[in-house]
């Protein structure tokens, strides 16, 4: 479809959102509305993607930037069709013009190939449906012959409330025939000009618009905070369905949260009570949960993350977190790692095989291949001024209780005793106990008699 070229309309005020932040912003399923309607779009693989800002446009702008969106700037809020009619210069050579508001996040692909396919030998084709409560949502009236005769916007329908067919906001239309009859579209009751005008303005000429019927999740215009949440719950449900027909299993959908920018491999189990949100990745056959927040996380082949918390931050293959672990800022965690009762890591990093598990504390450490950290041990990484980094090397034996105040190193197979408190570096092999702690000859152990 590279003839094609795609508007997304979101300039608007949003004023019945009642909000600081721009209405097409809101995120529903963790990614902003406007988001979603360009992922529908990006899928027809358009030659051009354009966006039409107006209210606030440098941080709607900010947010939605990406290499195949332009923008178009609607300096005056003079309606729909004046919007679309900025577009024509950004828009040069398309054949057909599709035009998605970027308040309807639930739009589908498919729909607007149907509304391309249906638009052959027209001048454009809309996207309808039929709702009980049509609200502030355009009228569509139709003539004798059942073909669209026009819209009437809400702000000019003068008829009973009641079912009615309304139009959904989704159209497809000839580009010639669309930048022809634009500057012809008359101004509406409330001083703007309405691009619904066109449908009657086609209905004249003889040539009606073709319509495409769409369920009420598709022509969901999100105004306000209550048409908000219906769409985060549609959405939440599409996006849990999308990953449970790709194979990944989802234990209690009800009670599940999987956001539009995560992603998550084939025989992934995600439990009950738990969430993966922004551009988290879980490899094939880890286990999420039960609660669980993974936030923008990496997750590795085969780990389990069991009532924690991983935000920022990656975790390897065949690991155990949990229950009750939280990986953070940044932090890097090897393969075959345990960090699992009421430990913390913060920016560090874990070689393979690391063990950590229990009430302890990692911020600011490198942490070698086959450490064992001891319950209760605490990098003293902040002094009251500045951070300092733990080096703790490979094969290190670290006892519980021990105090490891940063800057400070510990080489290759050294030792703390329980309880130390670690002030100066400790040479590789080396072994020390003690406040502050100092050398020691240790003496290997025997096992115990049977």
């Amino acid at each position: 479809m590279s003839g094609v070229g795609v508007v997304v309309l979101a300039a608007g005020l949003g004023t019945r959102m009642r909000s600081r932040l721009p209405k097409v912003l809101h995120p529903v399923c963790g990614a902003p509305m406007a988001w979603h309607v360009i992922e529908a779009a990006c899928a027809l693989a358009p030659a051009r993607i354009v966006v039409v800002t107006g209210h606030e446009a440098e941080r709607v702008e900010a947010a939605l930037a990406a290499d195949d969106v332009r923008f178009v700037r609607q300096e005056v809020l003079d309606g729909t069709a004046g919007a679309v009619r900025r577009c024509e210069g950004a828009l040069a050579g398309c054949e057909t013009v599709v035009v998605l508001n970027g308040d309807a996040p639930l739009a589908r692909a498919e729909t607007l190939r149907q509304l391309i396919a249906a638009r052959a030998g027209r001048p454009l084709a809309f996207a309808v449906c039929r709702l009980a409560e049509p609200g502030r949502m355009g009228r569509v009236v139709r003539d004798a012959d059942g073909e669209a005769a026009a819209v009437v916007e809400a702000a000019e329908y003068e008829g009973p409330d009641g079912p009615a067919e309304v139009n959904a906001g989704l159209y497809a239309f000839d580009a010639a025939w669309l930048w022809a009859k634009l500057p012809q579209v008359p101004v509406g009751a409330k001083g703007e000009y309405y691009l619904t005008h066109l449908v009657a303005m086609a209905a004249a000429e003889g040539r009606p618009a073709a319509t495409v019927t769409v369920g009420e999740d598709e022509a969901l215009g999100v105004d306000d905070r209550v048409k908000l949440a219906q769409a985060e719950a549609l959405m939440r449900r599409r996006i849990l369905e999308r990953h449970m027909l790709a194979g990944v299993t989802i234990e209690d959908p009800a009670t599940t949260f999987i956001g539009a920018l995560a992603t998550l491999g084939q025989d992934v189990t995600v439990l009950a009570g738990s969430r993966i949100e922004g551009r988290s990745e879980v490899a094939e056959e880890a286990v999420i949960g039960p609660n669980t927040t993974l936030r923008n996380a990496r997750v590795g082949r085969g780990t389990r993350v069991e009532a924690s918390v991983v935000e920022d931050s990656a975790v390897g293959a065949g690991c155990s977190v949990g229950p009750f672990a939280h990986i953070r800022g940044g932090a890097v965690v090897g393969d075959d790692c345990e960090v699992h009762n009421y430990a913390e890591v913060k920016n560090s990093r874990l070689g393979n095989g690391v063990k950590m598990h229990h009430f302890s504390y990692l911020g600011d450490a490198d942490v070698g291949e086959g450490t064992n950290i001891g319950a209760g041990t605490i990098t003293c990484n902040y002094d009251g001024v500045a951070k300092h980094r733990t080096v703790i090397g490979r094969g290190v034996f670290v006892g519980s209780d021990t105090m490891l105040v940063a800057p400070v190193r510990l080489g290759d197979g050294a030792f703390t005793a329980t309880g130390a408190v670690v002030t100066r570096d400790v040479p590789a092999g080396g072994s020390v106990r003690g406040v502050p702690a100092k050398p020691f000859e240790r003496k290997e152990r025997r096992p115990a008699s049977p």
